[in-house]
């Protein structure tokens, strides 16, 4: 029973235990508890469950993983007990597949201890160090901007120039996501298997990993030094640090809501409770749109908007 840490579900005969996924399934706890010691085929063909769910269940079948008809399982070409890093590559052409069938598991990138810790990052880390930075670059940048203009009161342009910055942000963060982290690798090179595993798709593999959820500091902060010499080429010297304390004011907030909607439980018809369906869709049925995670703009922008189909019952997670 749920109350003893169980909840067992029926599916082609066989047993499933699927209580640790309650507070994760992307329909919510409160669509799946009806159906506790029952068989769940019905729903799942009636809800149109991807092709990731059905892989993804395999994960919680009593006794374990088993090969589908007509789906094999992917995990057999790897060891989980041992770092990922030096494996992905022997997947091939097969990787993209694996990549994009989500486990429930932590993950170990690298075998050194280092290089390990670099990866991974507790949510609270990312405040911690980009909000103190945020400031800074706030103030000095007024200052500086204050001092080239000889405008008497500057904060008023200044937070104009700042929430210039954030709105870069969602434009990079919408970018980034599209281009770069969701590019698909040939299975012929290597390279770009393990730039593409590292910079995202882990985190597809692994969405329910909360350590590698937000972007670790390290690349981060080669991001931000990008994004400096970027703007530098293009903006005044006045407005540069403005607009950088603002795309940093962005990225922490990105990173901040991305944690949330894999963790969080938004009350219904929030801004919140769309945006974690909508992340939901990217992450289990639709890997190629559904780019924007702080807000769905650049989207409809750009033509990569998803449709959310219409809820008979709220979402509960």
């Amino acid at each position: 029973m749920q109350q003893n840490g169980r909840f067992n579900v029926k599916y082609d005969k066989r047993c499933y235990d699927i209580y640790e996924f309650l507070n994760n399934h992307p329909g919510g706890a409160n669509y799946v508890q009806p159906y506790e010691e029952k068989d769940i085929a019905k729903p799942m063909s009636l809800y149109e469950h991807s092709k990731a769910a059905f892989y993804l269940l395999e994960e919680y079948k009593t006794g374990g993983r088993r090969a589908r008809d007509g789906q094999e399982d992917l995990e057999k070409y790897v060891n989980w007990n041992e770092p990922m890093f030096g494996q992905v590559t022997k997947l091939g052409t097969r990787y993209y597949e694996w990549v994009t069938s989500p486990v429930d598991r932590d993950l170990r990138l690298f075998g050194n201890p280092v290089l390990e810790y670099l990866t991974i990052t507790p949510w609270y880390l990312v405040p911690a160090i980009w909000v103190p930075v945020c400031l800074y670059f706030a103030v000095v940048g007024t200052q500086k901007y204050e001092h080239i203009t000889k405008d008497p009161s500057p904060l008023t342009s200044a937070l104009l120039i700042f929430t210039s910055g954030v709105v870069l942000w969602t434009l990079i963060e919408y970018t980034l996501h599209r281009f770069v982290f969701h590019i698909e690798p040939s299975g012929r090179s290597k390279l770009m298997i393990y730039f593409h595993f590292t910079i995202h798709g882990l985190h597809h593999k692994v969405p329910f990993d909360s350590k590698r959820l937000v972007f670790p500091p390290f690349p981060a902060a080669i991001i931000t030094y990008i994004l400096y010499k970027s703007v530098a080429l293009v903006l005044p010297d006045s407005m540069i640090l403005l607009v950088l304390a603002g795309g940093i004011a962005g990225y922490v907030t990105y990173d901040m809501i991305h944690f949330y909607l894999h963790h969080g439980a938004p009350t219904e018809n929030s801004y919140f409770y769309h945006l974690k369906r909508y992340h939901n869709q990217h992450h289990f049925a639709h890997h190629d749109n559904g780019f924007g995670i702080s807000s769905t703009m650049w989207d409809k922008v750009f033509g990569t908007a998803l449709k959310l189909r219409k809820l008979n019952i709220g979402i509960k997670w």
